[in-house]
């Protein structure tokens, strides 16, 4: 009896023992250890297993201190979801080799200074969807997410100019008044930013010099007018994505830009581009996007009264100064606009396409359309079997309802209708002529044989 109650005394005193080596945790805290890995102080609050510490929707309501950060020492984290609690305020981490470090949906509005500086392994940080109108002191990592918070300026980030390594930087959803960075070096090192629901009327001309090295770039869902034309001095982009903004018409004559800015690059190796869901975009005019000779994918979707694309669009003079080139487009989307047609001389070479989407657009199907049937509808099945059943003509009336598939089964050979057509070019113009003319001559010839009768009759009465 005496020997077990001197066991428990030093099963005591070496549990005593370390929870004074860890930190100031309670007795409590180090016997609530269990067989499935958990760990004292933010262990018994969160799971912790292979490196990963999940508090993620644990109810939290106030950052865990230092001290208990420093628990964690032998456990070696390199991976921490804080993410979906509720505190204002981050405080001190211990140094840990925590490398992904999520805080994003916290209700943040103060990061402590210096907050982070232990954490010298940290590739990615999250604090998106906070509350955060300050941007806190960073270290050196590779991906930032700032998005949704409520920045409303980038003149005055010092903080940035320890981001020498940063490549990916997520700004997102933040009322950005100014785009405007000092020349610190920072960004260029990005290939990945993120501006997209910012309230952006325009891109200044010095912010994308800062980022030679971008490659691709988010601008949706902001207040454009136009393509910014400085993006041109972004050579290295290959994506670009431009929804959801008030763009009315992409024509030469707002982006000539894109052909005579100086000897600036014009956008030659960006192989994808976005301008889905715009809510006014009526019209792209000859040209418009000629200049994107290595573009490859192309998403025109969701335009509800996108209803003209000229058939030169893609086109650019040749380099030999002989007529034209196109890019080799692979992937075409245009679904759900306002198109009547599908010109054929938009592409190149469809035969080439390795994906199409023409779908849900009021097509006209006449003799000017006869193509579609004939060429693209065999296309369209062969990359997606029946997709070309979503290809549904809307006039003339005696065509209405009918899908091209079922057209193009039966053979038929669509008759051609008088139309006008976007261009100017109007088929009934002839036929409205020769109405004129007809009455025009008559007249003519009416008004010659009165003459002609007045000159006899004052002939006669001489005599």
């Amino acid at each position: 009896m005496a020997s077990r109650v001197i066991l428990f005394f030093i099963i005591f005193a070496v549990a005593a023992r370390c929870a004074s080596s860890l930190g100031g945790d309670t007795l409590t805290d180090v016997l609530n250890i269990t067989a499935v890995g958990k760990q004292p102080g933010i262990c018994s609050k969160c799971i912790c297993k292979d490196g990963k510490v999940n508090c993620s929707s644990k109810g939290l309501t106030k950052f865990f201190p230092q001290h208990k950060w420093a628990a964690l020492k032998n456990f070696k984290p390199t991976i921490v979801d804080m993410s979906n609690n509720s505190f204002e305020k981050i405080t001190l981490m211990a140094e840990l080799p925590i490398e992904v470090l999520n805080l994003s949906r916290c209700g943040i509005q103060v990061v402590e200074l210096a907050a982070f500086r232990s954490l010298r392994n940290m590739r990615v940080l999250d604090l998106s969807h906070n509350k955060l109108s300050n941007t806190p002191e960073l270290i050196s990592m590779d991906v930032l997410n700032l998005a949704y918070n409520d920045l409303h300026t980038l003149i005055d980030l010092g903080v940035f100019l320890k981001l020498k390594q940063l490549t990916e930087l997520d700004l997102s959803g933040n009322p950005l008044a100014e785009l405007r960075v000092y020349d610190s070096g920072w960004g260029s090192t990005l290939k990945i930013l993120r501006l997209r629901s910012c309230q952006l009327t325009d891109i200044p001309i010095y912010f994308m010099g800062h980022f030679t090295n971008l490659e691709r770039l988010d601008l949706s869902d902001n207040l454009l007018t136009s393509i910014p034309k400085y993006l041109n001095q972004v050579e290295k982009l290959l994506y670009l994505n431009l929804n959801q903004n008030p763009i009315r018409e992409l024509t030469i004559s707002n982006e000539m830009h894109w052909k005579l800015w100086g000897n600036a690059p014009r956008l030659l190796k960006l192989k994808e581009l976005h301008l889905c869901n715009m809510p006014i975009l009526r019209e792209i005019g000859p040209g418009a996007l000629g200049y994107l000779e290595s573009l490859e994918k192309l998403h025109l979707s969701f335009n509800p009264q996108l209803s003209y694309i000229t058939a030169t669009a893609l086109t650019r003079p040749a380099k030999n100064g002989e007529g034209y080139e196109w890019p080799m487009v692979k992937e075409l989307y245009m679904k759900s606009n306002a198109l009547s047609e599908v010109n054929p001389q938009l592409l190149s070479r469809w035969d080439l396409l390795t994906a199409i989407d023409v779908s849900g657009n009021p097509f006209r199907c006449d003799c000017d359309t006869q193509w579609m049937v004939d060429v693209l509808v065999p296309i369209v099945d062969k990359l997606k079997p029946n997709a070309s059943e979503a290809m549904v003509c809307s006039a003339p009336k005696q065509m209405r309802g009918f899908t091209m598939r079922y057209v193009h089964e039966v053979n038929r050979t669509m008759e051609c209708v008088f139309t006008i057509k976007k261009n100017g070019a109007v088929v009934i113009k002839s036929f409205i002529g020769v109405l004129l003319a007809v009455p025009i001559m008559a007249a003519v010839i009416l008004l010659l044989k009165c003459a002609i009768l007045a000159s006899k009759r004052t002939t006669n009465s001489d005599q």
